[in-house]
C-alpha cells in the first residue's frame, strides 16, 4: 500500500512546463485550466490618486462591465492597475479568451512581449489598408530594418538632446529651471564622454533601443517603464574628461539631490517625442493612422476592442495612442469614428505618474473609476481560502500535465487527486481547496506564511500572484522535489528563502529548544516544519502524523508534550501592573522578553539597551566570581577594572544586537550566536535578575560555567589593559632593578631574595654613600628615577600581589614573581621606552643612555683609583700611612714645619681622622671590580661592567683620596722647608723632622715594606 513518505504526485519537469508566471506564455487550455477567479476592487480616480470603492468584483463582472458599459463619447477606457506581478496581464488575457465571438467587433490584442514599434503599429493597423497607412507601415519597416541597436540608441540620445534644448525654463519652477534649455540637461546628453556612460550596459536608453527594434522574449526581464535616478550620470568615471559646462551641471546634481527627480521627470516627459523623431512617427502620424482605422471600422459598422497587456511597454506611441483611442466617436451628431473599448494593464505607479493632461482625458474616458488588482488579505476575510484555491489549481495542473490539459480544453480539467491512492491521508494531513485540489506538499498555514514572506515589505498581507507562483509554487515543486522525495525538505535554505513576516508568530525559542532536546536526528528541520506547517504550536508534538510521515520525521516521545513550556503569562491587570500576589513579569520586562524572542525567531535586531543589560549581567558575573589569586594580583573594583572588562561588545558579543560596531568586537572572549538556545538563556537571565517568572535552572548553571571558563580571559584582559602581563612585569622588574642599581642597591650576581626586595622597594630613603664620586649624569638620572619610582613599584605590586579586598597589596606571589625576576636579571641592558608599559615609562626616562652612564662612571672610577694609587701603592697599608702622617705632624710641630695656618692644619687633621676611620679595603675591592670589568669575556662583560659601576663604595673612598691628596701637598712643602734650614739654628731638630718626613715619602713612594 502506498504511503506519504517522500511522496511526489507530480513530475518536476511537468510542473516546470505547466506553471507559467507570464499570462502570455501558456496555451489557452493551460491558461484556462490554471486560471483562478481573482478578487478585484474598483477604485475612483481623484486627481492623481486612486480611492478604493466599497465591494469587490470578479473577472466575470469586469468582462460584463467592459463590454456593456456605455460611454457618452463612444470611447471607453478601462485601466486595470496593480503592482508588478499582481495579475493585470492575466486578467486582460482572460477577458480576451472570454469575449464572445461577434462580427460586430474587431479585437486588437497587444501582448506585453510586443514591444517593437513594428509589432505595435502592425497590430494597431491590422485589417485596414490605405495609401497613407501603407506608407506608415513602410516607414516603420525601414526604420526597424535600417538600424541596429547601437545606432538607434545614439540617435535617440541625440534626438532627446535636441528636444531638451528646446525646452524653456518657464516650464519649470524654482531651482529646477537650470535643467531646461540648451545649457540644462541637454548639455549632458551632448557631451561625448557622458554619452558613453548613458549608453553603457544596463542603462535605459540601450535597453529601450533594443526593444524598440525587437520584441521581448517572454522569459526576459521587463524593461523599465522610463528613466530612473540610476540612469543619471552621477557615477561617471574620469569626470575631468567632460566639458566644463557638463561638469558644472553634474556638480549641481551631485551636491543637490532634490534636482534629481525633476531631472528624471524631464527626461521621461520628452523621450516619446525623441523616439517619434527618429522613427518616422512624428507630427501625429500614429494618431492620424489610428483615427483612419477607426473611420474604416465605423464604415464597416464594427466596434473596436483594444486589449493592451502592459501599456507602459508601448513606448514611443503612448500619448498619440491615448489621444486616438479617447477621441470621441460622435461629433455634432454624426459618427465619425468607430466606437472603441480599451482595456489596458498598467502599473499603479506608472498610471498615477501620467501627465495631468493625459490623466484628465483618461478620467473622462473611464467614467470615473478603474479596476485595481493589488490584493490585500487580512485576518478577517477569506484570503486563506482564495490562496488555497489559487495554488490548488496550479498544483492540479502540474499533476495533470500539458497534454491532458490540452485535451480538456481548459474547461473540464480532471482532478488528479480523485484517483490518487493516498488521497485520504494526504487530504486529511495537508488539506485541500474548495474545488477538491490537494494542497500537498503545502497546507494552509504553510501557504499563508510563505505568501506573507514574499509579499512587499510595506504590504505584508498583499497577494502577488506572479511572486507566489515563481517564488513559492514553482520553486517548491521543481527545485525542492529531490529534497521532498529524499525526506530532507524543508532544508536550511528554506528558512532563508521564507523569512517570517510580522503577522505570523514564530516558533518560540522554548519550543524550539524542547525539540532540540528530544529530536536527536534532525531537530532544525522539525522546527521548520512546526513553524510553517504546524503554524508555530505551543506543543512540539502538535503535528499531524501524516505530515510527519510525508516529511520523514518520527513522532516525538510523549514526554515532549508533557514538558512543553507553559502558556504565555496573562496580560497585566489594571494600569499595567500584574495581579497582586502573582509572580509575573512587569510589562517592561515582557517587552524585553518579546524583543529577545523576536531576535532569535524573526532575525530582528536586538535593541542596544537590552543587549547592554545582558552584556552587563554576563560580564559582571564573570568579574565578580573571579579568583584574584589565579594568578595572584591586586584585587580591583568593577569601576577600576571596567577599562579592561567593560560591559559592551568588546567582552560580550551578541550576534545581531545593537552596539556591535565597536573596534575589538571580533576578538570578544564571549560570543553568543543568534539562536533559540541563547534566546532562552537571555530570557532566564532577565527573569532571574527581576525575580519574576520562572528562569530555567540550566541557564543559571550556564551563567556559572561562563564565570568559571572565562576567568582566564578576564585575567588576560586585565593583564593586557593594565599592562601586567608576564612581558610587562618582566620589563617593570628590569626597570626596577636598573633603578636600584643606580642607587647602589642591586647589581648582577645578587641572590633572588635581595634582588626581589630591591625591585619592590619604592626607593624612599635611598641615598648613595659614594655620591661624591658619581658623575653628574649619573646623579641626575638617579634623581629622576627616584622621583618616579613609586608608580613603577605600585605597578609591580599590583601585578604580582594580593590585597585585602580592594585595598593595598599585602602579599606577593613569589611563584610568579621569581621566574620573571630571574628573566629580568638575566639582562642588565635596557630597551627603548616605547616598548614598556605606561606605568614604567616615566621611571625609565633616560634609561636609553644607561650603558653610556655605566661606561662614564667606570671611567671616573678608574681615574679615582689611579689618583689613590699614586699615593697608596699596592701592598701599602693605609693605616700605616695615616700613622706616619700623624707622627710627622707631631715632630713638625716641634721645629715649626707644621701646615701653615690654622685652617690648613685643621683640615689636614680632620682628613687624617676620617682616614683613620675609613675602610681602606674599598680601594682593593674597587680595583678588583674594575679589573674584572676590563678582562671579562663577552658573555660576562656587561654584568662585570655594571657590577663595577653600580656598587656603592661608601664615603671611605672619597675620604681616602682627600686625605692622601692633602697629606701629599703638605709633605711636599714640609720637605722643602726642612732642606732650607740646614745652616740655621735648630738644624738638629729639623733633621729629626726630615727623617720622619723621608720615611713618609718613602712610604708614599712604595719604598717601605712595613705593614
Amino acid at each position: 500500500m502506498a504511503d506519504l513518505r517522500g511522496h511526489l504526485c507530480w513530475a518536476p519537469e511537468t510542473a516546470s512546463a505547466t506553471i507559467n508566471t507570464e499570462a502570455v506564455n501558456p496555451s489557452p487550455a493551460v491558461f484556462l485550466a490554471t486560471h483562478t477567479p481573482l478578487r478585484i476592487r474598483r477604485a475612483r480616480i481623484q486627481g492623481r490618486s486612486l480611492i478604493p470603492m466599497d465591494g469587490t468584483a470578479d473577472e466575470g463582472t469586469v468582462l460584463a462591465d467592459f463590454l456593456e458599459r456605455r460611454s457618452a463619447t463612444g470611447a471607453l477606457l478601462m485601466p486595470v492597475v496593480g503592482d508588478t506581478g499582481s495579475g493585470k496581464s492575466h486578467l486582460v488575457r482572460w477577458v480576451r479568451e472570454n469575449i464572445p465571438a461577434s462580427g460586430d467587433r474587431q479585437v486588437i490584442y497587444l501582448e506585453k512581449t510586443q514591444t517593437s514599434l513594428k509589432a505595435v503599429v502592425n497590430a494597431l493597423l491590422e485589417g485596414v489598408d490605405s495609401e497613407s497607412l501603407s506608407k506608415l507601415r513602410a516607414d516603420i519597416d525601414s526604420f526597424s530594418s535600417g538600424l541596429d541597436e547601437t545606432a538607434l540608441a545614439r540617435r535617440v540620445i541625440n534626438a532627446l538632446n535636441e528636444v531638451l534644448a528646446a525646452t524653456s525654463p518657464r516650464d519649470l519652477s524654482g531651482a529646477n529651471r537650470i535643467l531646461a534649455g540648451p545649457r540644462g540637461l541637454a548639455v549632458l546628453l551632448q557631451d561625448p564622454h557622458i554619452q558613453e556612460h548613458l549608453l553603457g550596459p544596463g542603462k535605459y536608453i540601450p535597453l529601450l533601443a533594443a526593444q524598440l527594434l525587437h520584441n521581448r522574449d517572454a522569459g526576459s526581464p521587463e524593461r523599465p517603464a522610463g528613466f530612473t535616478v540610476d540612469d543619471l550620470p552621477l557615477k561617471v568615471q574620469e569626470i575631468d574628461k567632460a566639458a566644463e559646462v557638463s561638469k558644472a551641471l553634474l556638480s549641481k546634481l551631485l551636491s543637490k539631490p532634490h534636482l534629481r527627480t525633476p531631472a528624471v521627470d524631464l527626461l521621461n516627459q520628452h523621450i516619446e517625442t525623441a523616439i517619434q523623431n527618429v522613427s518616422s512617427l512624428g507630427s501625429g502620424r500614429l494618431q492620424q493612422a489610428m483615427l483612419e482605422v477607426r473611420q474604416e471600422y465605423a464604415r464597416q459598422g464594427k466596434e473596436i476592442i483594444l486589449l493592451v497587456e502592459d501599456f507602459a511597454l508601448v513606448q514611443g506611441v503612448q500619448r498619440e495612442l491615448l489621444d486616438a483611442l479617447t477621441e470621441p466617436a460622435v461629433r455634432e451628431g454624426t459618427t465619425r469614428y468607430a466606437h472603441m473599448r480599451t482595456m489596458m494593464a498598467v502599473t499603479t505607479g506608472y498610471f498615477t505618474d501620467l501627465p495631468e493632461t493625459v490623466m484628465s482625458r483618461v478620467s473622462a474616458a473611464t467614467t470615473g473609476y478603474l479596476y485595481d488588482l493589488d490584493l490585500i488579505f487580512d485576518r478577517q476575510d477569506d484570503g486563506a481560502e482564495q490562496i488555497a484555491s489559487f495554488v490548488g489549481r496550479y498544483l492540479n495542473a502540474a499533476r495533470t500535465g500539458q497534454e491532458e490539459l490540452q485535451r480538456s480544453g481548459g474547461h473540464r480539467v480532471p482532478n488528479i487527486c480523485e484517483t490518487c491512492p493516498v488521497r485520504t491521508p494526504c487530504h486529511d494531513a495537508f488539506g485541500h481547496s474548495q474545488e477538491g485540489h490537494g494542497l500537498y506538499p503545502f497546507n494552509r498555514p504553510a501557504l499563508l506564511r510563505m505568501v506573507h514572506s514574499v509579499a512587499p515589505a510595506n504590504q505584508p498581507w498583499a497577494f502577488v500572484p506572479r511572486t507566489v507562483l515563481s517564488n513559492i509554487v514553482r520553486r517548491v515543486l521543481v527545485d525542492d522535489a529531490a529534497e521532498i522525495s529524499a525526506c530532507t525538505f524543508p532544508d536550511a535554505a528554506f528558512k532563508e528563502r521564507f523569512p517570517l513576516g510580522p503577522e505570523d508568530p514564530p516558533l518560540t525559542s522554548a519550543v524550539s529548544e524542547l525539540v532540540n532536546s528530544y529530536d536527536q536526528i534532525d531537530p532544525q528541520r522539525r522546527n521548520r516544519v512546526l513553524e510553517f506547517w504546524g503554524d508555530a504550536p505551543a506543543d512540539p508534538a502538535a503535528l499531524d502524523p501524516g505530515i510527519l510521515e510525508a516529511f520523514g520525521l518520527p513522532p516525538l516521545p510523549d514526554e515532549a508534550s508533557q514538558h512543553r513550556p507553559p502558556a504565555p503569562e496573562p496580560a497585566p491587570s489594571v494600569k499595567g501592573r500584574p495581579p497582586a500576589g502573582e509572580n509575573t513579569p512587569s510589562p517592561a520586562l515582557r517587552r524585553k522578553l518579546e524583543a529577545i524572542e523576536n531576535w532569535a525567531t524573526r532575525n530582528l535586531p536586538l535593541q542596544q539597551a537590552i543587549a547592554g543589560e545582558l552584556r552587563a549581567l554576563i560580564g559582571e558575573t564573570v568579574f565578580r566570581r573571579y579568583n584574584w589569586s589565579l594568578p595572584l594580583m591586586k584585587e580591583m573594583g568593577k569601576t577600576e577594572a571596567s577599562r579592561a572588562w567593560p560591559n559592551n561588545s568588546i567582552v560580550v558579543s551578541i550576534e545581531g544586537a545593537g552596539g556591535e560596531n565597536l573596534p575589538g568586537t571580533a576578538a570578544a572572549p564571549i560570543k553568543l550566536k543568534r539562536n533559540t538556545l541563547n534566546s532562552q538563556f537571555f530570557q532566564s537571565l532577565l527573569l532571574a535578575r527581576d525575580g519574576s517568572g520562572t528562569p530555567r535552572s540550566e541557564d543559571i548553571r550556564r551563567l556559572a560555567r561562563f564565570a568559571d571558563t572565562k576567568a582566564t580571559d578576564l585575567a588576560a584582559r586585565l593583564q593586557q589593559s593594565f599592562e601586567i602581563s608576564d612581558a610587562d612585569l618582566t620589563a617593570g622588574l628590569r626597570a626596577a632593578l636598573i633603578g636600584a642599581a643606580l642607587a647602589g642597591k642591586a647589581w648582577p650576581g645578587m641572590d633572588d631574595a635581595d634582588l626581589l626586595s630591591a625591585a619592590l622597594h619604592d626607593g624612599r630613603g635611598w641615598t648613595r654613600g659614594d655620591h661624591t664620586i658619581r658623575t653628574a649624569q649619573w646623579r641626575q638620572l638617579l634623581e629622576h628615577h627616584l622621583n618616579q619610582r613609586k608608580t613603577l613599584v605600585e605597578g609591580l605590586r599590583a601585578g604580582l600581589g594580593l590585597s585585602q579586598g580592594i585595598g593595598a597589596v599585602q602579599m606577593i606571589d613569589a611563584a610568579r614573581a621569581l621566574p620573571l625576576l630571574r628573566q629580568a636579571a638575566s639582562n642588565w641592558t635596557w630597551r627603548s621606552p616605547e616598548q614598556v608599559p605606561e606605568w614604567v615609562k616615566r621611571a625609565v626616562m633616560g634609561f636609553a643612555t644607561w650603558e653610556e652612564r655605566i661606561d662614564e662612571q667606570n671611567t671616573e672610577l678608574v681615574a679615582t683609583l689611579g689618583r689613590v694609587r699614586r699615593h697608596l701603592p699596592r701592598e701599602t697599608s693605609g693605616r700605616d700611612s695615616v700613622e706616619a702622617v700623624q707622627a710627622a705632624l707631631k715632630e713638625a710641630d716641634k721645629v715649626g714645619l707644621s701646615p701653615t695656618g690654622a685652617q690648613q692644619r685643621n683640615r689636614l687633621e680632620a682628613l687624617t681622622a676620617e682616614a683613620a676611620k675609613a675602610d681602606w679595603q674599598v680601594v682593593s675591592a674597587l680595583e678588583r671590580d674594575l679589573n674584572k670589568a676590563s678582562s671579562a669575556d663577552a658573555d660576562h662583560a656587561t654584568a662585570a661592567r655594571v657590577h663595577a659601576a653600580v656598587r656603592d663604595r661608601g664615603a671611605s673612598l672619597n675620604a681616602i683620596e682627600a686625605f692622601l691628596t692633602e697629606a701629599d701637598q703638605w709633605l711636599t712643602t714640609a720637605l722643602s722647608d726642612a732642606s732650607a734650614r740646614s745652616d740655621l739654628a735648630g738644624d738638629a731638630a729639623a733633621r729629626d723632622v726630615q727623617t720622619v718626613l723621608n720615611e713618609w715619602a718613602a712610604l708614599s713612594e712604595g719604598k717601605s715594606n712595613d705593614g
